[in-house]
């Protein structure tokens, strides 16, 4: 069994350091300044918290890297500045969704340390005892995650260089979450013109599905929506850099500050509303 770090104790990171708990790995973590429901989450599931991040850099085979988008980059920088003088280096996952011309840069400061680094990208939720997210890995290193293949991921290797993983999450959460904020920002504007109720009909009787989907993930997204918003901004970098257009994905990011800015934004996966409608949540913001 291997010693794994988890940087990161989301909803996504701690579930993942459980489900890594239940095939005997031993989890560590670092909870410097971290919140209460991080703290709260590893405590829950017995991760262990290491006193120090060069503690946990020297004791761990493998460091998954799950945060926020715009805190990839300078933890990245940290882990490799914090792994000077340990002789027996962890591989470093970035599993976080950002743009591949920062994976670059994350892989620079890691190969000048002489941090094994492999880029990662996460498709899916949460892994439960029913289901795994994908995990999408592009570069040197992909060996040396092998055997965790079918524990917390499902693991899909990409035979490209570093930064194709986090293309591929940028391309599919620029889909999925994409859709979310048009979802939201078109029924904002029906609320706003006074067609909310005939809008929401004509949606059940011609797009059922839309429908559905919108009342599942819009009273959910204003908790997620903080950590969403950088995301956005990734994926119109990742566009512009392919010459593609990056309005749609701008505006998404603008959607997803103003429900960062709800009142429900101060709910946590764990603790939304199951009963909050999506009329509810859009006069909210």
């Amino acid at each position: 069994m291997a010693a794994i770090g988890i940087l990161g104790m989301g909803t996504m990171g701690a579930a993942v350091g459980n489900a890594l708990k239940t095939f005997g790995h031993r989890v560590l973590t670092d909870l410097d300044g971290r919140s209460d429901v991080s703290v709260q989450r590893a405590n829950e599931r017995g991760i262990e918290a290491a006193d120090s991040l060069n503690q946990l850099m020297a004791e761990v085979d493998i460091l998954f890297s799950i945060v926020p988008p715009d805190q990839a980059l300078p933890l990245a920088k940290t882990l490799a500045d914090a792994s000077a003088g340990i002789s027996k280096k962890p591989v470093f996952v970035d599993a976080n969704a950002v743009a591949p011309q920062k994976v670059q840069r994350m892989m620079l400061a890691c190969e000048n340390a002489d941090l094994p680094f492999l880029d990662g990208g996460i498709v899916g939720g949460p892994p439960t005892g029913a289901t795994r997210p994908r995990l999408y890995l592009a570069g040197r290193n992909t060996d040396a995650v092998a055997s965790l293949d079918g524990q917390a991921f499902d693991h899909v290797v990409l035979h490209g260089q570093a930064g194709q993983a986090s293309m591929f999450k940028m391309l599919y959460a620029g889909l999925t979450k994409g859709l979310n904020s048009l979802l939201v920002n078109q029924l904002m504007a029906a609320e706003c013109a006074g067609l909310f109720k005939v809008y929401v009909e004509e949606l059940a009787r011609s797009q059922p599905a839309l429908l559905a989907r919108a009342e599942k993930v819009i009273p959910r997204m204003p908790a997620d929506a903080k950590r969403w918003t950088p995301e956005m901004h990734e994926i119109a970098s990742a566009l512009a850099e392919l010459g593609l257009p990056t309005g749609f994905h701008r505006a998404a990011e603008r959607v997803m500050q103003r429900l960062a800015s709800s009142p429900f934004a101060e709910e946590t996966r764990e603790t939304v509303d199951p009963g909050r409608t999506v009329r509810d949540t859009l006069r909210g913001q």
